[in-house]
């Protein structure tokens, strides 16, 4: 499980690179502010996993609202909110399916 939780870090890491490659390429410059992430102080294997999960269906909300802003305007960012919607509700999948786990 460690590993998941490693592999999720370096993902969201690329996820930001990519996302601020994107911003650069287009004109503009992305902010240097690190964003508040909620948190519950509740560190149990359930608990974190739980606020996983609401960071990727928050994720996935906010790649649904750039796919909606991008309609019909640029093919390129409409095809990398799918692509990243696809990956964060495979994420969301993989953690509901471990909490499965623990619910048992």
């Amino acid at each position: 499980l460690n590993k998941f939780f490693k592999s999720q870090a370096t993902e969201s890491l690329q996820h930001a690179q990519q996302a601020g490659e994107l911003l650069t390429g287009l004109g503009g410059h992305p902010s240097q502010s690190i964003p508040k992430i909620n948190e519950t102080n509740q560190h149990s294997v359930k608990n974190l996993l739980t606020e996983s999960l609401h960071h990727e269906e928050k994720a996935i909300f906010l790649y649904n609202q750039l796919l909606e802003y991008s309609a019909k305007k640029s093919l390129y960012i409409e095809e990398y909110a799918r692509e990243m919607i696809k990956t964060e509700e495979m994420h969301s999948i993989e953690i509901k399916k471990l909490l499965r786990d623990y619910d048992e």
